[in-house]
């Protein structure tokens, strides 16, 4: 099967913590955490639909600033959330700047904190000069947002201090039999994707689709007869991150939950075992208490990050820790 998430590191495993998730066939990409992300490229950056910070520590945040300044001049409005206080911190970043130039441009942030069992937003936008515009507040039940593409949900855990666990859903995955489509005497191209978006979008079956022949020639069809013809439906994927917490019951249970039977758990090792201790002390996971997470939620897949510089040359070492614990797939994230 296809896959419709495409997740990958930019800063490595012990690196500021980013990462980044490509939705291909929407076109659009979903950013966990702000890290420092001079190794996006613009283009790419331009594209994400939602970013989700789990906390405001430096190396969590310190990417805002980047990804505002990219986002000055941006038609499509940009949505990030974040855990209770957000708001205030987002505030003081855009308070750090002059914007008496500002109101011809086309910026707008939707901008939410999670606090408790509601959602707190504001708008900012080039048009009223940044100044913050409150929304009405909404109940917040467990998801963050969700559309046919994707779904995303959320969980508030304890780093010391409020930290967001979250998890990205595809109601369901659309892919093509090939073969069908030759079968057909069609060639693969651009229209099977606008035949997807049709399928997700609940476009009207008898609304027809420009599909392209082997001779060359183009001819109108369905979406019923395409759908029924050449897409499989199956269960969508799962995906789960969780960056900074401590290892206690309740923590435990909150990540079980929201990570239950994921495909790809992705989630931090600080420390080895053997510093327990100072794992503790920091509020931070061993590598060894992340393949017990990883395990108890059934996941099909870790990937283990978030090393602590201590461990430069070590990290193969701290693979193999939450590998054994596990018990199933580990993989190294790549970085693009």
């Amino acid at each position: 099967m296809r896959t419709s998430f495409h997740p990958c590191m930019p800063n490595g495993l012990s690196g500021d913590p980013v990462l980044w998730i490509d939705l291909l066939d929407e076109g659009v990409s979903v950013l966990f955490d702000l890290g420092l992300l001079d190794r996006i490229s613009n283009r790419k950056l331009l594209r994400v639909d939602r970013v989700v910070v789990t906390h405001t520590h430096m190396d969590h945040f310190i990417g805002f600033d980047h990804l505002l300044r990219l986002a000055l001049r941006r038609e499509r409005e940009l949505a990030l959330t974040g855990p209770p206080g957000f708001l205030s911190n987002i505030q003081g970043k855009v308070d750090g700047y002059t914007w008496n130039l500002i109101e011809s441009y086309p910026l707008r942030l939707i901008v939410e904190e999670l606090d408790g069992e509601t959602v707190r937003s504001v708008v900012f936008s080039g048009q009223n000069g940044m100044r913050p515009e409150p929304r009405p507040d909404r109940p917040f039940r467990g998801t963050v947002h969700a559309e046919r593409a994707y779904t995303l949900h959320a969980a508030v855990l304890d780093h010391g201090i409020p930290v967001l666990g979250l998890a990205l859903r595809e109601p369901e995955h659309l892919s093509v039999n090939r073969d069908r489509v030759l079968r057909m005497g069609l060639q693969p191209g651009p229209w099977l994707s606008d035949l997807k978006q049709a399928v997700r979008r609940c476009r009207p079956e008898e609304e027809t689709i420009e599909v392209l022949t082997t001779e060359g020639s183009s001819r109108s069809c369905s979406v019923r007869e395409l759908s029924e013809e050449l897409l499989f439906r199956t269960p969508g994927q799962t995906l789960a991150y969780f960056s900074d917490l401590r290892y206690t019951p309740e923590n435990v249970d909150k990540v079980v939950a929201l990570a239950r039977d994921v495909d790809l758990m992705v989630c931090e090792a600080a420390f080895l075992h053997e510093d327990e201790g100072l794992a503790r002390e920091r509020s931070h996971l061993t590598a060894r208490q992340a393949g017990e997470l990883a395990r108890a939620a059934g996941a099909k897949t870790l990937a283990p990050f978030h090393f602590s510089p201590r461990y430069a040359e070590m990290e193969q070492q701290l693979l193999n820790e939450a590998a054994s614990a596990f018990g199933g797939p580990t993989i190294r994230l790549p970085a693009a």
